[in-house]
């Protein structure tokens, strides 16, 4: 009975980096279906045809009382230090029919008040969206700084989208001092 033949070395090492690429590359494919997966689910609020996508959210604390010297009654769109912008990123989109789109839907909620927040600007005012097409932009809410988490949702559904965890205010953040 004759023995089996092994694989030379000179075999193996041509082999061998085939081998790892295909796994690197099978894993690789494995991990963004996983991502793109749980982005869809997470991110993604659907309505009346139209999907929103949440791309991107970003916590900005505005200008304090005090950046302004003192000197801040009457300015518009001022954030307060017991309060903090939220600018939330969105890509918007049209399923197989044209469809109207209204990112003023979008609300936020608060796990430490039952009081909707609507957008107070942005770079989204809504309008007609041919079918299979998008639009990109943003939306801004001002939250309070109070350790809350807050979720967006759209009109009275109750899907939501995790957006942030808010930090807790400063001790006396808030009070105006003359």
């Amino acid at each position: 009975m004759a023995a089996t033949a092994r694989p030379s070395s000179a075999v193996w090492r041509a082999v061998l980096p085939t081998i790892v690429c295909v796994l690197a590359v099978a894993a690789g494919g494995w991990q963004i279906a996983v991502q793109a997966a749980a982005r869809h689910h997470t991110l993604t609020l659907r309505s009346a045809g139209v999907t929103y996508t949440i791309t991107h959210v970003e916590q900005v604390n505005g200008l304090s009382d005090a950046d302004l010297g003192g000197v801040s009654h009457g300015i518009q769109g001022l954030v307060s230090t017991d309060k903090i912008l939220i600018l939330v990123s969105l890509s918007i989109s049209a399923g197989d029919t044209a469809t109207t789109y209204d990112p003023h839907l979008l609300t936020a909620v608060s796990t430490r008040s039952p009081a909707v927040i609507t957008p107070v600007g942005g770079s989204l005012t809504g309008g007609p969206l041919a079918a299979h097409s998008h639009i990109e932009g943003s939306l801004s809410y001002v939250v309070p700084r109070d350790g809350a988490r807050i979720t967006l949702h759209i009109g009275n559904q109750s899907t939501t989208v995790p957006l942030v965890q808010t930090d807790d205010a400063p001790p006396g953040a808030g009070e105006h001092v003359h």
